[in-house]
């Protein structure tokens, strides 16, 4: 039954399966949060569980060895279709799938409208420390879901491979200067990750999230990159791209905090000759 869970679940969906042996919950919280409240059986594990920084770049994946000890030492198992969700955006919990996935674990849902669908949707929640043990989570990294610097500089010109910038339409002009320098990758499509969203914060329809793609010339057929400040909002465009069946999509962690601080990545703004 864990395997039909959808890529994206709603709290019903959840609520079906909560409790079943082969499903595991995990909240993306910081842990005095998830201790005031989370649901019932969840897991904790805290962003900076599993990334990295390297100043002023954040973001990063860690090495194998760093992810699989903190996986398990947050109760995480290879045989169990992993569920995650967070109170803030759908944004971190979303980065510890796209981590998942690209070490291998493909059994993943994100509760769409996180802890506050939960909640609203009238499910009990509970209060208290996680309850798990250690595991012996296993990863293998899957280069073919991650791109680096030097994979984007050399596909700069390649017209089978796309860029996603899913920032804020600000921080792709420019105007919002979140590193040392303002832009974006050159030839990237703008796309606010929020326009994924419907009124609520949930995931728009599936026929609407391929409208809007559409209309922004992204290409299915495409080598497709997404990007944003640190990778957690991008991490989400990475979900929806695969739930609507996008053949090839990566992630690029570090994204402009490691782009826009160095001085000899090329960086385009609207203002730039043609």
């Amino acid at each position: 039954m864990a395997r039909k869970l959808p890529l994206f679940v709603d709290p019903e969906q959840l609520h079906d399966v909560l409790g079943l042996p082969h499903v595991q919950i995990v909240a993306v919280d910081p842990a005095g949060d998830y201790a005031r409240a989370h649901i019932p059986g969840a897991l904790q594990i805290d962003m900076p569980d599993f990334t990295a920084s390297a100043p002023p770049v954040a973001g990063l994946l860690p090495d194998e060895a760093t992810l699989a000890e903190a996986l398990s030492d947050a109760g995480l198992r290879n045989d169990a279709h992993i569920v995650a969700y967070d109170r803030v955006g759908d944004g971190q919990a979303a980065r510890l799938l796209y981590t998942l996935d690209v070490m291998g674990h493909s059994d993943l849902s994100l509760l769409d409208g996180g802890l506050a669908a939960w909640h609203e949707a009238g499910f009990e929640l509970e209060d208290g420390q996680p309850q798990a043990g250690r595991s012996a989570f296993e990863v293998t990294r899957q280069p073919d879901g991650i791109a680096d610097r030097a994979w984007i500089e050399q596909h700069l010109d390649d017209n089978h491979v796309s860029f996603l910038d899913v920032r804020s339409a600000a921080e792709y002009a420019g105007a919002d200067v979140r590193s040392a320098r303002g832009g974006h990758i050159p030839g990237a499509i703008s796309l606010d990750w929020l326009h994924f969203k419907d009124a609520r914060g949930r995931l728009r329809p599936r026929a609407e999230l391929l409208e809007i793609l559409s209309q922004h010339g992204v290409d299915s057929q495409c080598d497709i990159t997404a990007y944003c400040q640190s990778h957690v909002r991008s991490s989400y465009a990475y979900l929806v791209l695969k739930y609507l069946g996008y053949p090839q999509v990566r992630g690029y962690p570090g994204a402009w905090s490691e782009w826009g601080n160095v001085d000899d990545t090329p960086v385009r703004t609207p203002s730039d000759p043609a």
